[in-house]
């Protein structure tokens, strides 16, 4: 399965830029790893442990963010948002997704380019 997405800059109610990743239906634990938890200052940890699997030093690696934990296989990674995980009554929130390992970590250095520009264009 190919995800589409767009990496674009939105503005908040409230008047604040942010940059933002639109992802289809059921990708909403994605969107909430790339904005809640992956920073300029914190991808490389996140890339770090991700190689880590795919390279073979270890066959799974699990990582906890402020919003969302990662159980990272070789092939595939499951995204959690553990914060929204034990709501019982939620059928528009989809709080865990699968997607390829390789995606996610090519996800990740292209969420931080952008993160990168976003933040120079706004200090």
């Amino acid at each position: 399965m190919k995800l589409s997405y767009q990496i674009k800059e939105a503005v908040l109610d409230n008047g604040i830029k942010c940059l933002r990743i639109e992802l289809p239906a059921g990708f909403e634990s994605l969107s909430d790893l790339l904005s809640s938890d992956i920073s300029t200052s914190s991808a490389h940890w996140y890339l770090d442990i991700i190689d880590r699997v795919i390279s073979g030093l270890s066959n799974f690696e699990q990582w906890r963010g402020n919003a969302c934990r990662l159980e990272i296989y070789s092939d595939t990674t499951h995204v959690i948002n553990y914060l929204f995980e034990n709501i019982e009554d939620n059928h528009l929130y989809s709080f865990k997704c699968s997607i390829s390992t390789m995606f996610l970590k090519k996800l990740i250095q292209e969420w931080v380019k952008e993160l990168e520009i976003f933040e120079s264009k706004n200090k």
